[in-house]
């Protein structure tokens, strides 16, 4: 795994060889691992393949994504770490450049269970890529507004920075380097929504479909045709 393609690393160590005196009795493992990757790692450091977690500590990480590294446990438990790491790594690439916005402003997140909850509350945040100044953001709201057909030669008496300094501050928007940044109106859902069920048909209710459709088949079909040349 590429440094560019991890969300974080931690240097897991054996627990027992730790206490008998073994201070090198540790390897890294990236997050999130590859099914292929924690056996080789307990392998690496005398555990067995199922090792539990109070087998195992986290001496140290690395983070990729500003804010999470002081968050991590120091026994942690690999599955849930990958968990974590694995929602955060299926991110699109805007949706984790929201993320890297939202954690160089004072919206960051601040508790693992916010970076756990993030892949389903993405819709909180919203940002702006190409605006990074008053400027630009008062220009986009005028055109929002459908104010910008104007002549050219009157566009250069429009001062747009006001406007958009209003906004910002209305919104208690901030600039990043990623863009402008605005909370939405969405509220923070703790819990993983359900995915949509689509819901099949009672058999009765599909047998009416069928009838209804074998009628409107018969109320199709043509009269008697009429017979065309001469009648003998």
């Amino acid at each position: 795994m590429s440094d560019k393609d991890y969300i974080f690393r931690a240097y897991v160590v054996n627990t027992q060889a730790y206490d008998t005196g073994e201070r090198d009795a540790g390897a890294w493992l990236y997050f999130p691992p590859g099914k292929a990757d924690v056996a080789p790692l307990f392998e690496k450091i005398a555990l067995p393949p199922g090792a539990k977690p109070d087998m195992y500590f986290m001496d140290d990480y690395v983070s990729n994504i500003e804010g999470l590294r002081p968050l991590l446990p120091m026994y942690g438990d690999i599955d849930e770490l990958a968990e974590l790491a694995r929602g955060l790594h299926d991110l699109s690439q805007y949706e984790r450049g929201k993320l890297d916005a939202v954690q160089s402003s004072p919206m960051r997140l601040t508790s693992l269970e916010q970076f756990r909850e993030y892949p389903w509350n993405v819709d909180y945040f919203c940002l702006e890529p190409m605006i990074h100044s008053d400027a630009a953001l008062g220009w986009s709201w005028l055109r929002q507004q459908g104010l910008t057909d104007i002549p050219e030669s009157c566009r250069e008496a429009i001062d747009p920075e006001p406007f958009g300094r209003y906004v910002r501050e209305k919104e208690n928007g901030v600039f990043t380097e990623q863009g402008y940044l605005i909370r939405s109106a969405d509220e923070w859902r703790r819990e993983r929504p359900e995915p949509a069920r689509e819901e099949k048909q009672s058999l009765k209710v599909r047998l009416k479909q069928i009838q209804n459709e074998q009628h409107a088949t018969r109320d199709m079909k043509p009269e008697n045709p009429k017979k065309h040349g001469p009648e003998l």
